[in-house]
């Protein structure tokens, strides 16, 4: 029996009886999600609880998400708003093998980006509506426009191809409808928190359809405190606007365009990431560390206290985290043909955007300027001096500027027969800009600084010590073709290949100015001593090529490219091109209805790249990366009452993308490397309804990864390689210790990863009251390369609790929720900054969960 409901067509297996049972927690299943309809039926037998089947279109056609022979997670609209999953940080808690670091970077069975430098690309693709999108921002959209969302995990090399050699995600918008609808909906929580949603749908004329919508989401109070002059950090403003018309053109052909627009000024800081700084203040260096040493320590003879050492969730700054994606545009269009024996589809897709944060670089608030004695080496042959007006103040700030273009034409077969196949045709253009850097607040001399010959150099506009910018156009083109064979009863055979092209061109610029006592004493001689005191030097060729002109690039071969950029710095061109034929070939058996066993390989490809906006990197390409993954699968229904999915899964990973820190003669640089990694894991998945009111899930992930081949680079945080784990090779070099990479973990790639969740249905006359709570443990994970327990991210468990209110007629509904119930503290990420230890030690940035947040949400439908 097949039926549609709210726009999904959903297939249940003869004989069973329809029963409003709601799934709680991560099934990748997604087969308990529960329909309006469907709710408002009484149950008037004692046949035993029924197992939902839900149709996706994984592999772009419609099929049972229990007979697809890949590993899927899928979650409707209603299933969304029963465990409460609304942001893409609650997909991937919910998801097993799925991380996300709140940094646009998404990783799938420990395969993920490592940096979201121009040039490089991510490794799990985004497509909304078939359409990819560069950024996960998409999988923001609120659940009222969303249909469902579905995660494929494991290399998707022939039907997606780019940028899907870990997985990719699907997210599938609800569509104007035959029937006038509507739907509106008002939430209220605490962080004076609140949210309003509305839809409407229907008919324009006979074979015409519209659909509008609107979303607007407010944190007045954010969930970080600040002590501070500044707001706290991670607020929330965000818009949405959706708009869709579609139409019949002919009895065979419907086409389809839909707008969305995106706007947020959000108080989250670089990469939209709700982070702080758990470590001491340096007090006592004159310079910072890392790529801060080009300035006087902001911090110098600050007498407060990092308030982040006490409590993860405060801090005392004078700026504002900020996060604003403007100038944002999506649109898209797909035309479906039905030619009787075969279905024609084209699907074109347009998204801009302009996306700019910002974070208080130095973590306090102190603003005025300060006059400080300096005294390099005490009473000794170098003088004292006074450094006047230093800034006490430092930002970050980094920019987005992207568009891209993308048109896919597919051909895909009708019919029932043994023999299904679908073909088709690709192209992808990308147009990106990233400026970014670190500038200081009110210091004149860092806006006119001199050059290393003591003129005076171009100006600097931001006041940035140091600035980089990159450009980026991509051209991707592909061809594509999957055969899907039933050669006998119950068995399938099936085989895919793709062939892609992509190319690269762009640019790379960085500028660094310093103002640090060494140039105040190497120019003091050349100039007036007032003016010694308070100077800067923009001294890019010496950072990147070790001399104090161009020809000392030029003598260099790993700098020979370099040009100097004619708003300061130096500037390189970058171009490249590479291709790759990837596929899969998978073999598969149904001895019943209620049993699927698949054995698949997977060939994954990710083009090369280069580091880009990085402080002009040495030799900053890397070559392409390469997956071979095999997966073993079942999928199994047992009785009415059970169903246990699992696959077991081995992924041989060549020349995963890097970028590390290594030696070049007597200095140090980061590089853009090529590695590789073993990866193999376990995922179980299963739903449980001992009686028709009660509903359990148990998913469980575990995952090992592993790199086997990467030597030999430096800790920047730990050069002697003294830290717990370190894994050192040889001596200390010129006050450094080179590390091996060889047995340490991927990042995001937590060893366990367990969602439990029980519902509980009680249906009256008025309506049903629905208890809904789930449970969440994620492992101890890494957030960088090294085995360094600064790039920990312990283990941590939380939990939400839902009761739902819907009336018989389910044009109402009412939500009380409590999520992170225990107010548990928890990091998905934790890395150094600055990369470089200070004279307290190395600071702590982690990025944190939402803490405890509550509310109440009603929902209408007319």
């Amino acid at each position: 029996m097949t039926t549609h409901l709210g726009g999904v067509r959903r297939t249940f297996r003869a004989g069973s009886r329809w029963r409003a049972l709601l799934v709680a927690g991560a099934s990748a299943t997604a087969l308990s999600a529960v329909a309006p309809q469907a709710l408002a039926q009484s149950a008037d037998t004692d046949s035993g609880s029924l197992v939902e089947e839900i149709v996706v279109t994984a592999e772009k056609r419609d099929a049972s998400l229990q007979d697809v022979p890949v590993a899927i997670s899928a979650y409707t609209s209603e299933k969304r708003d029963v465990m409460g999953v609304n942001t893409v940080e609650d997909l991937a808690r919910m998801t097993p093998s799925l991380s996300y670091t709140s940094n646009d970077r998404m990783s799938v069975r420990g395969i993920g980006r490592l940096t979201n430098a121009i040039g490089t690309d991510p490794s799990v693709a985004l497509y909304s509506d078939g359409i990819f999108s560069n950024s996960m921002a998409d999988a923001s959209t609120p659940s009222l426009f969303i249909e469902r969302t579905e995660v494929l995990r494991g290399p998707q090399g022939t039907l997606y191809g780019r940028n899907s050699i870990g997985g990719a995600m699907n997210i599938i918008a609800k569509r104007p409808t035959e029937d006038f609808n509507g739907e509106v909906r008002a939430m209220v929580g605490n962080y004076e928190s609140y949210r309003f949603d509305a839809m409407v749908r229907g008919p324009v004329a006979d074979n015409l359809r519209f659909l509008v919508g609107a979303s607007m989401e407010r944190r007045e109070r954010g969930f970080l405190n600040n002590a501070g002059s500044a707001e706290g950090g991670a607020t929330a403003n965000r818009y949405t606007l959706e708009a869709q018309i579609e139409a019949d053109l002919g009895d065979n052909t419907t086409a389809r365009l839909r707008y969305t627009k995106f706007d947020w000024d959000d108080g989250y800081g670089i990469g939209n990431t709700f982070t702080n700084n758990l470590s001491p203040y340096d007090t006592t260096s004159f310079t910072g560390a890392g790529t801060s040493a080009l300035y006087y320590n902001t911090n110098y003879g600050l007498t407060q206290t990092n308030p982040g050492l006490k409590d993860p969730y405060t801090q005392n700054v004078n700026s504002r985290n900020y996060g604003s994606l403007d100038n944002h545009h999506r649109l898209h269009l797909d035309v479906t043909t039905d030619l009787g024996w075969a279905t024609l589809k084209y699907l074109g897709g347009y998204q801009q955007y302009d996306y700019n944060t910002s974070t208080d670089s130095d973590g306090a608030s102190r603003t005025a300027a300060q006059d400080i004695l300096v005294d390099l080496d005490g009473p000794g042959p170098l003088a004292a001096f006074t450094a006047r007006g230093v800034s006490t103040d430092a930002r970050t700030f980094y920019e987005e500027r992207q568009s891209w273009l993308s048109n896919e034409i597919n051909l895909a077969s009708n019919g029932e027969g043994p023999l299904n196949w679908i073909v088709g045709v690709y192209q992808y253009s990308q147009t990106y800009d990233q400026p970014q850097g670190i500038q200081v607040m009110g210091d004149a001399a860092m806006f006119q600084p001199l050059s290393l010959q003591g003129t005076p150099a171009a100006r600097n506009d931001r006041g940035a010590f140091l600035y980089v910018d990159g450009h980026l156009e991509t051209k991707s083109y592909a061809a594509f073709g999957q055969i899907d064979w039933e050669f006998a009863e119950n068995w399938t055979l099936t085989a895919g290949l793709r062939y892609t092209y992509d190319e690269k061109d762009g640019y790379d610029i960085a500028r660094y100015v310093a103002r640090i006592p060494t140039l105040a004493l190497a120019f003091g001689a050349a100039v007036p001593p007032a003016v010694a005191q308070g100077f800067a030097v923009d001294v890019t060729t010496q950072q990147v090529c070790g001399g104090t002109t161009l020809a000392s690039c030029a003598a260099n071969p790993l700098t020979a490219d370099l040009k100097a950029n004619a708003t300061g710095g130096l500037r390189r061109e970058l171009s490249g091109d590479w291709d790759a034929f990837t596929g899969t070939l998978g073999l598969q058996w149904e001895p019943d209805s209620d049993t699927n066993l698949y054995l698949r390989y997977s060939r994954g490809y990710k083009a090369g790249g280069w580091l880009g906006s990085n402080g002009l990197s040495p030799d900053p390409y890397a070559d392409p990366e390469y997956v071979n993954s095999f997966e073993l699968g079942a999928k199994k229904n047992i009785g009415r009452s059970l169903q246990v999915n699992s696959a077991l899964f081995y992924t041989d990973y060549k020349g995963f993308q890097a970028p590390l820190t290594v030696p070049l003669g007597t200095i140090t640089a980061t590089q853009f490397l090529n590695l590789d990694a073993a990866i193999w894991g376990l995922e179980l998945e299963t739903q449980w309804a001992p009686i028709r009111e009660l509903q359990f899930i148990a998913n469980y992930a575990y995952l090992n990864t592993e790199i086997k081949e990467g030597c030999c680079f430096v800790d920047t945080v730990d050069p002697l390689a003294t830290a717990s784990g370190a894994r050192p090779v040889g001596p200390a070099t010129n006050g450094r210790v080179l590390q091996s990479l060889v047995g340490n973990d991927l990042p995001l790639s937590p060893h366990h990863k367990l969602t439990l969740g029980a519902t509980y249905t009680m249906d009256f006359t008025p309506g049903s009251l629905i208890f809904n709570g789930t449970a969440t443990y994620v492992d101890d994970q890494q957030s960088g390369l090294f085995n360094n327990p600064i790039y920990t991210a312990p283990s941590f468990t939380t939990g939400d609790v839902r009761v739902l209110w819907r009336d018989a007629d389910r044009r109402y509904t009412v939500i009380g929720f409590v999520k992170n119930v225990t107010d548990e503290v928890g990091f998905g990420s934790s890395v150094p900054s600055p990369t470089a230890p200070t004279a307290v030690g190395t600071r702590r940035q982690v990025s944190l969960i939402y803490p405890r947040t509550y509310g109440l949400e009603l929902q209408y439908r007319f």
